[in-house]
């Protein structure tokens, strides 16, 4: 909780775009996956 209050805005912003972009490739790859699934599976019908 401490070593936040030693970031300067420009780091915490920084963060704050890493995790957005953490967010939508996360995002992404779960999409991927799960149509990858899908279609295994619609196969095997």
């Amino acid at each position: 909780m401490s070593k936040s209050y030693w970031l300067t805005p420009e780091e915490v912003l920084r963060r704050k775009k890493m995790k957005k972009n953490l967010v939508y490739t996360s995002i992404v790859f779960a999409t991927i996956i799960l149509s990858a699934l899908l279609t295994i599976v619609s196969n095997q019908l």
